[in-house]
């Protein structure tokens, strides 16, 4: 039976206490700092997962930058595609439950070396292990982490794996507090559609000015030229009825309607 020592509690402690304790812009880079810590990997990728009635899109990709292996954001974007296109990996993304998995314990040899995102990761990120997390809360699909390693740095263990199911539940109820999908953002979203008629992409900026982020950084997160962020930012505030950024964000403030996680 696995269990953990008196050290190890202590290490998978003080790595809760700093996910639970971390501003949004931050959070899943400590998730991905703790997870390095009692399963390390070789390169570390995420996604914010958006749930359509009829499929799951991946939003917001990261990879973790202190990994050894640090895949480009077109990297990141073609893997979730090519991902979507196995009928096996979408199943796996429409269980009502969070999952923590290895690929080898999943998918066959066949499915890892023949399909097309099997060989991007072996092939392009030149990964040969990987494990999964998929968090779920509510019945909302809300966030995955996908750990890989290389040939040389062996399988993730039962221990591994152990380990980050003990972290599962307090990661997923977390990230489910800063999804746009959450009771609160849902509510947000309807004020801001219902009363001010702003678009999916409005709605995005909105958010963003509400989390202090200037022009260029949300052009960046986005990946948009500035021109185009301060035009959206000229719309909503004059769907508003409001003159500039801080009106916008007091008037979001004022309606509750300020979004979590975009």
């Amino acid at each position: 039976m696995l269990q953990l020592n008196e050290q190890e509690c202590w290490q998978m402690s003080t790595g809760l206490t700093r996910i639970m304790t971390a501003p949004v812009d931050e959070f899943r880079h400590t998730v991905f700092e703790v997870m390095s810590e009692i399963a390390p990997f070789d390169c570390g990728v995420s996604y914010v997962v958006k749930n359509n009635p009829e499929a799951k899109e991946c939003l917001e990709p990261m990879a973790y930058k202190n990994a050894p292996v640090v895949p480009t954001t077109d990297a990141l974007f073609k893997a979730a595609e090519l991902a979507h296109k196995s009928s096996v990996y979408n199943t796996l993304e429409w269980q009502k439950k969070s999952q923590v998995f290895r690929d080898s314990d999943m998918f066959s040899d066949a499915f890892l070396s023949q399909t097309e995102i099997g060989r991007m990761v072996h092939d392009e990120l030149g990964m040969s292990y990987a494990c999964k997390v998929f968090l779920v809360h509510k019945g909302l699909l809300v966030g995955k982490f996908w750990l890989l390693r290389r040939e040389e740095s062996g399988n993730f263990t039962d221990k591994d794996i152990f380990r980050l199911r003990l972290m599962e539940p307090l990661i997923t109820r977390r990230m489910y507090e800063f999804h746009p999908q959450n009771e609160k953002g849902q509510q947000a979203k309807k004020v801001l559609i219902e009363r001010f008629g702003l678009t999916d992409r409005e709605r995005q900026i909105t958010g963003l000015i509400c989390r202090g982020m200037t022009n260029q950084q949300i052009a960046d997160k986005l990946f948009c030229a500035e021109a185009t962020v301060k035009k959206h930012i000229s719309s909503i505030a004059k769907k508003m009825n409001v003159s500039n950024r801080t009106e916008i964000f007091h008037c979001c403030v004022m309606e509750k309607a300020v979004q979590n996680y975009i």
